[in-house]
Formats: structure tokens, sequence, C-alpha cells
């Protein structure tokens, strides 16, 4: 009998303190819930982890193995160094938790008292975000083969949005997860020549670069908005925080296949939960990447560093290291305009099974100027069990065995500054040719009443694009430049131009083939479109021109007289300069067909100032609009009836105006245009 109660007393002491043999932990009442907050995310139906963990009768098979896990700390994957930043992801386990879950197994791992079980974590059903707003997937299955490399497929997906889009939530998910390596979805905006050759819905294999040693990170794509991996969480960001996807965007899922010795099939998809009012912070992920390393072969600790310098003051989120089987570990820094410096995250023991994002608890403001350094490892030796082949120097590349070095971070700034504004100033050599100009071209031509400024503001707009060398312009008084297809003795077409700016009126010489080559210019192309004055009195039985630009001339009521203006949005490029309420002498177009729905509104006449009782106004709402903005497919569409008086064609506010607008219409400059009610 002494023997056997010596015996029960040394295995009661050898139970973690926090449990007397009274209080031995019971599923129900002291492990579900750590479960449900640190682990169900991953272990249940349809998600990554091979087993779920949601029931008690789940999770007792497991028990063991669960012990084992949590003791020895790989479970929940989490690498970051204690010792350097708070994150509000950390799924480590406290020692208290680990104690519980220990203990639990150690006392036969009992189920408990149902009644204590807490109730079932909730999740959208086939998503770890909110039911998304919008799913975009792969228009057709990917036919995965059952064995061989399968080259980094890129699939077009047009976005199906005629506004922009502000999103909260993202996350991306493949149906096959024994085959999908890894998912990143980007944003690919209006009038980029990023993948310009790959067509909707086909998978795309760019070409490879020719020296991979020699990587342009520069020409890497940036626009991340979400991505998967193993470990790799959807993107959620808080109330005020979004990702903009612009009207008229693509999506492009790059997705990294393996074969595992049969066929299959995937049907990647990404869910996305849109912001319920526009935000005060924009989003967007940023990297310092370095791809012009080569490690050694057999090195066991070879370094490689990257850093990103911020052209403007943001707000820091959240980091997320990227390297491959050779990753050792990686150390993210701050380095300040003063030199001061500040460790931000250390991973010593990267995994690149598990692709964490680490968020920062308290996000950090960075000042313009400041960098972000990157510091990682390589162990290219024979030691390291990842290593699939320590005999070779490795190089940037996509496939799982060669590397990359990519230092991702989330960072946040105010949703109205230019996103160029984020970057710094490309440094360029002195053998570097000039960036090239953008092309305008300026259509002057007139059927019916001829306005006596049209001349005088082409001269204008000739000058102002020469002077700024921001772009050249090209003058027609005919329309047989707005066409595709290649003219007699290679006059230029609408190929040769990056926007088409039009003082027209009446109905021009064109035929089908140049209407539609015209709206495509813009609508798919993502060209830019300029309107001035009398554009909307042109075409005026072409409906489809009509909502281009945005409505149609409906009488100007008033004549040429001093318009009472007021301007909506003073942070559209070319507004600033004029005061929020003044008078100009011009001649205001009132417009039918003209909806806010689809426009953002720039500046309108004050209504309060005018004679709504004149027998030619038609508007019941009182809504005439001077200038506005809005998106035509992936086009950017400007369109203000000011310009009638040539004099106002000599005004620095008119002439900046015209500047902005023509900048934002070749992409020179961003806006939000997102349409909203009158204010």
């Amino acid at each position: 009998m002494y023997s056997r109660l010596m015996l029960r007393a040394e295995w009661i002491l050898a139970l973690p303190l926090a449990w007397s043999l009274n209080a031995q932990p019971t599923f129900t009442k002291n492990v579900a819930p750590i479960l449900q907050s640190r682990c169900q995310v991953c272990h249940r139906p349809g998600e990554a982890a091979p087993f779920s963990l949601m029931t008690y009768g789940q999770a007792r098979p497991w028990a063991k193995a669960i012990r084992e896990a949590v003791l020895a700390r790989k479970m929940p994957p989490w690498f970051a160094d204690p010792h350097y930043g708070k994150f509000a992801n950390d799924s480590s386990l406290s020692k208290q938790e680990i104690d519980t879950i220990a203990a639990w197994v150690d006392g036969g791992a009992r189920q408990g008292d149902p009644k204590d079980m807490p109730p079932p974590r909730e999740f959208a059903e086939g998503w770890a975000i909110p039911t998304p707003d919008a799913v975009i997937e792969l228009p057709v299955p990917f036919e995965i083969p059952a064995t061989g490399t399968i080259e980094y497929q890129h699939i077009l997906i047009p976005a199906p949005f005629a506004t922009d889009k502000w999103v909260q939530f993202a996350e991306a998910r493949p149906t096959d997860r024994t085959r999908v390596h890894h998912i990143i979805a980007f944003i690919r905006e209006p009038g980029s020549d990023w993948l310009k050759e790959a067509r909707p819905g086909i998978p795309f294999v760019p070409a490879k670069p020719a020296d991979n040693a020699d990587i342009d990170t520069s020409k890497l794509p940036s626009d991340f908005l979400v991505g998967y991996a193993p470990g790799q969480p959807p993107e959620k960001f808080e109330p005020g925080q979004a990702k903009l996807i612009r009207a008229g965007s693509d999506i492009i899922l790059q997705i990294h296949y393996t074969t595992n010795g049969k066929p299959g099939a995937d049907r990647s998809r990404i869910g996305l939960v849109f912001a319920k009012e526009p935000p005060a912070k924009r989003v967007f992920t940023v990297s310092a990447t370095n791809g012009k390393f080569k490690i050694p072969a057999g090195a066991p600790s070879h370094r490689v560093d990257a850093e990103f310098e911020l052209g403007s003051a943001v707000t820091l989120y959240g980091l997320h290291p990227h390297m491959h089987g050779r990753g050792k570990d990686f150390e993210y820094r701050v380095k300040y305009p003063d030199g001061e410096t500040r460790t931000l995250l250390k991973v010593p023991n990267y995994r690149a099974t598990w692709q964490l994002w680490y968020e920062l608890s308290e996000p950090i403001a960075l000042p313009k100027g400041a960098k972000i350094e990157c510091t990682a490892h390589f162990d290219n030796s024979p030691n390291n069990e990842l290593n699939p082949d320590p005999t070779r120097d490795v190089v940037w590349g996509d496939q799982s065995w060669d590397e990359m070095m990519v230092g991702f971070f989330n960072v946040g700034f105010d949703a109205g500054m230019p996103l160029k504004e984020l970057f710094p100033p490309a440094q360029t050599p002195q053998s570097s040719p000039p960036p090239l100009r953008k092309k305008l071209l300026v259509i002057g031509e007139e059927k019916g009443y001829r306005h006596e400024a049209v001349t005088h503001a082409m001269a204008a707009i000739e000058r102002l694009g020469r002077e700024s060398g921001l772009w050249d312009t090209v003058i027609r008084t005919d329309t047989e430049a707005l066409t595709k297809k290649k003219l007699e003795y290679n006059a230029r077409n609408l190929n040769d131009f990056d926007a088409v700016l039009f003082y027209t009126g009446g109905t021009l010489e064109m035929d089908e083939q140049q209407k539609a080559d015209f709206l495509s210019f813009i609508h798919d192309d993502g060209k830019g479109f300029i309107g001035v004055h009398s554009a909307t009195i042109t075409f005026t039985k072409w409906p489809e021109y009509g909502e281009m630009i945005g409505g149609f001339f409906d009488e100007h009521p008033w004549g040429t007289f001093d318009a009472p203006i007021l301007v909506e949005d003073d942070q559209f490029p070319g507004m600033k300069q004029w005061a929020r309420a003044f008078t100009i002498k011009d001649e205001i177009y009132q417009v039918k067909n003209f909806s806010r729905d689809n426009t953002r509104v720039l500046m309108r006449l004050d209504p309060a100032k005018l004679d709504l009782a004149n027998p030619r106004v038609h508007r019941k709402d009182n809504d005439f609009a001077v200038s506005w903005a809005r998106m035509y497919g992936k086009g950017r569409v400007f369109y203000s009836t000011l310009g009638h008086v040539e004099a106002n064609w000599d005004q620095p506010e008119m002439q900046k105006m015209y500047i902005e607008a023509i900048k934002w219409a070749l992409r020179l400059v961003d806006a939000d245009v997102t349409p909203r009610p009158a204010r």
C-alpha cells in the first residue's frame, strides 16, 4: 500500500503545478477554448490541416500527438523571436495553455461535462473571412498532370467592377490544396503593360529573363492583393483601412502547381469583402526585394540584404518574409532618416513550409525617407533537410528548388494620396535615356456651330504639353486617325496615342469600325479621353458615345454669363487652385443622360444663384455638373464644359485644370473617381 501511495504521489507531483488531482483539466472546460482560439482556423473540415479539432471525438485520437507538438512548440506555428516586437496575431501558446494541454493528456484526455463546452466558433461557409461580397475564380478548372514540373501559371481575370472598390477582407483559396503550392492575386490597374500578352481566362507563362542571377526587382509586380500558402492568413484590415481595386482593373492569379503522382484539377478563387464606406487609409503591400544574389554550393549561412526607402510618411501594419527551402533566418529593421535603427522582427528559424504574416500589435508611424532593411541567411549545406541540392549555386527563380528573398510589408497612407508618392524618386543613371513622353491626339473638328476658342485652345494644349515635357501633341481637324487599322504612308492611328482630346461639335465623319475602335481604345485598352466644352454636343445620336463621355448637351439656359461655381472635389488633380466657390464668365451646358451613380462630379453650378425659372432649365434636380471624371471600362474620362470663352484659356487656373486632367487621363497621376452624391 505504501509503495502504491508513493507512486501516486510522484505522479501527482509530475503534473503541472497549475493542476491538482482534484482539478484535472477536461476537454469541454479547459482545452476546447484553447483549440477554438488557436487551432480551429486551420483544423476544421475543408482547411489546410490534415485533421479537424472541432469536437472531442475529433481531438481525442490525436491527444498524444497534440501534447508532443505543443511541448516542442511546433504547433501552432509561430517563429518570431519574442524579444523583438509584439504581434496581434501571435498564435503561440502561453506556458499556462501548454501546461493545460499537457495535463489534460497526462490525466487521460477526459471529455468532461458536455455542459461546459463553449458555443462552437462560427466560420463563414468555406471561408475564413466574413461571407464575401464578390468571388473571383478561374473560369475553368486547371488540369494538373500526374508528373513533371509546372511553370508558374498566370491567369488574367477582368475584375467585374464598374466603380472603384475598397477591400477590407480578402482570401485566396485553392480547391486542390494537395497540388497548390501557393497563390498570389495581383491587381493590374488599367493601362499597365505588365503581362500585356496574357489573354483573359487563359493560363499564361511569361518568358523567363535571360539571366536569373540579375533580376531587375523594379520590374516585379507590386500591387499584391492577397495570397495563399500554408500558414498564410487572409488579409483582414481594421475599419477605416482597405486595399483599392480601381474600376477597370484586372486580377492576375499567379498559381504555383506541383505534381504528386496522380492527375488532378484545381479551380482556385478569391473572396472579397468590401468596406462599408471609403476608408481614411489605403493599405498597400510593398516589398524590399533582392533578386541579384548567388548562394554558393554548400554555403551554410549565406547573407543577402535588401531595403526599401519610403517616399512618403506611412503607417506600418505587418511584415511577411518570403524565402524557399534554403531560407534559414530573416530580420526586419527600420532605419530612420536621422540614422537611428530599430529591429522590427527576427525570425531565427525560418520555415518555408509556413508562410506567416506578422501583424504589429501597435502600428508604427514611419516618416518619409525611412528605410525598411531586411537581412536573410540561406543554408545551402547538406545539413539542411529542405535543401534539394547542396551541390549547386542557387540564384533567384520561381520554382521551390530555386530561391527568393522578399520582405513584404503592409503600409497605410492617406487614401487620397497618389500611389507614386509612396515610392522614392528613381535614381536614373546619366546614360539612361529620358522617359518617353506620352502622346496626345487633339481633335478640333466641328460640324455646325463653330466655336471661336477651338484654335486658341488647341494651341494652348500643345504649348502646355511641350513646356511641361509631359506629352507630345498631334492636332487634327479631321477624324482619319481615329482608327486602329494601318493607314497609308504610315500615318498615325489610335495605336500611336495614349489619350484623345475632343474640342468638337456635331456629327463627325466616322464609320462603324472607327467608332468601335475609338470606344475600344478607351474601354478595353485603358487609354484616356478628355472632352472640352462642346464635346457633349458631338455625336448626339450615338448612345455609346454619350455613355462614354457621361451625358449629352441639353441647352445652355443662361448663355455666356458669370457662372457661380462650387468645387465639390478639391482633391482631384487640377481642382485645388480654384476657390471653393468662384465665378467665371463662360457658357455652361445643361447635360442630360447624366448620373452621379457612375460619375465623380468635380464642379457644379450653385443652384441658389441661378435663375431656375428659365424655361430652358430642364433638370428637375437642379444638379448642373460643370466638370467630372469617370472610368469607362479600363479607361479614364474627364469632361468640363468650361472653355467656350477664348480668354479663359489664358487664365492660370484654367490651364492648371486641363494640364492636370490630361495628366490624369494619361495615367501620370492618380485620383479617386468613385461616384458619390452631391456635396
